[in-house]
């Protein structure tokens, strides 16, 4: 790495963002992930009791305890997928 110069950087943009006031949109941003945690944490328990009401052979559904492992397994890879993108 011949010419590179290597030295410390200093800012002072953390300290700046430390000052910064809580605004209407923090609290729109907290609110909102909240309400979704919950719901995500609802969801995630109606599925999980509901599941063992898909298996038997008399639902239609004719799911095995793998199928329903499965769509569990999907949905919350496809919620953390979802989020990040």
């Amino acid at each position: 790495m011949a010419g590179v110069e290597l030295g410390r950087i200093t800012t002072d943009i953390p300290s700046r963002m430390d000052r910064l006031p809580w605004a209407r949109w923090h609290w729109l941003i907290v609110i909102g992930l909240g309400a979704v945690w919950i719901l995500d944490g609802l969801e995630v328990t109606i599925v999980g009791s509901m599941s063992a009401a898909l298996e038997p052979e008399g639902t239609g559904l004719g799911l095995s305890a793998f199928d329903v492992g499965l769509a569990g397994a999907v949905y919350v890879a496809g919620a953390c997928i979802g989020a990040l993108f």
